[in-house]
């Protein structure tokens, strides 16, 4: 990939470091309503929002990049 433009993996690993925090999120979440504490849950819950949204753009840019390439190499 060295040589060809943007490195997806820099977008991969994003994406990678961003839901596992929203895992760890859910886990939390998860644990609060098995407690009982359902307020809680959805407290925790609602952190989730900017994170998957995060995501959300990293993967739309990661797809725009590979189109480009295959653009760039089908005209080249």
């Amino acid at each position: 990939m060295a040589g060809e433009g943007l490195d997806i993996r820099i977008y991969l690993d994003e994406i990678v470091t961003r839901l596992t925090d929203a895992a760890a999120i859910a886990k939390a979440a998860v644990a609060c309503a098995e407690a009982g504490s359902t307020r809680e849950a959805l407290r925790i819950a609602l952190d989730l929002d900017e994170i998957l949204s995060e995501v959300t753009t990293l993967h739309s840019a990661l797809i725009l990049v590979g189109r480009l390439q295959r653009n760039a190499k089908g005209v080249a």
